[in-house]
């Protein structure tokens, strides 16, 4: 396992998408605003103190139950012109080798990844490289295990950024799979949740088949879920490992499901997030999982 020469103890890494979680790294919803970029269609949009309360109210919530979970949770600073930087997922992918930090596509996340790594700087955590060609963000990326790291391409990352991905990460023993599919779908994660072990939920007839059949011929088992629940948020799980899955109160069908696979479901209520696209996975970045 690799160290952290400046603390003298294991480093702070990510080695699945299953594997127990231990620390995570979030940001409060401080400046949180809600911006018409989502390709997801709500007529929800409700801006002001009300809308920023519940918010609040809600991401409290989300603590509290990682915090029953036994998650240690570790906070960016968050900073006025940055309303999403909540959504701590997609400045980059923490790996076996360390932190890849990304590159984001459109101007309004620009600059968050200076935050992320403000706080990995802060918490000594390694950092294996940082992509300079295309876009690549945390949202499309799955470890599938550890020595693969699926990576959508669909509005966000593009070809090149997981082609930069893929260089940086080949020399560490990690191979990087692309994953295209339709850019109406902003990342990989809303249509695609690891859940357990060889476990995933999916959008039905929304990823390629090539991906899917190396994910069977790797012995993965897939639950197909319709359109309607995955433009609802219903894919946007974080898996905490050990039969655990972070959902939310108004992801009913899908926490169902989820029971009835034998997994123990959290559901805080997320809706302020949710609405726009957002959920549990958007809203955390592992600093460390267990293999």
């Amino acid at each position: 396992m690799a160290r952290d020469l400046t603390l003298g103890g294991p480093a702070l890494l990510q080695h699945n998408s299953h594997g127990r979680v231990r620390k995570l790294l979030l940001c409060p919803p401080t400046y949180y605003s809600e911006l018409n970029t989502s390709e997801m269609r709500h007529s929800l949009l409700d801006a002001g103190d009300g809308q920023s309360r519940r918010a609040c109210s809600m991401y409290r919530g989300l603590v509290h139950a990682l915090s029953e979970a036994g998650v240690d949770v570790f906070w960016e600073r968050p900073h006025p012109d940055h309303p999403w930087q909540v959504y701590t997922r997609d400045f980059g992918v923490n790996t076996p080798a360390g932190v890849l930090i990304g590159k984001y596509r459109h101007p309004v996340r620009r600059g968050d990844e200076e935050f992320g790594m403000e706080a990995l700087e802060a918490l000594h955590a390694p950092v294996v490289g940082r992509v300079a060609r295309g876009a690549f963000e945390g949202g499309d990326c799955w470890l599938l295990d550890e020595s693969t790291l699926a990576v959508g391409a669909g509005s966000r990352s593009t070809v090149e950024g997981i082609a930069n991905a893929g260089e940086i990460l080949k020399p560490h023993g990690i191979d990087v799979i692309g994953v295209t599919f339709d850019a109406s779908w902003r990342h990989l994660d809303m249509i695609f949740a690891v859940v357990a072990e060889n476990l995933a939920m999916y959008a039905e007839d929304r990823l390629p088949p090539d991906f899917t059949q190396v994910l069977k011929d790797r012995g993965w088992r897939l639950i197909p879920l319709s359109q309607e629940l995955v433009t609802q948020g219903g894919c946007n799980l974080l898996s905490l490992g050990d039969g655990r899955v972070l959902s939310f109160l108004e992801n009913e069908t899908v926490n169902e499901i989820l029971v009835s696979e034998g997994l123990e479901v959290l559901i805080p209520p997320l809706g302020e997030f949710t609405k726009m696209g957002g959920g549990p996975r958007c809203l955390t970045f592992e600093l460390e999982r267990e293999a």
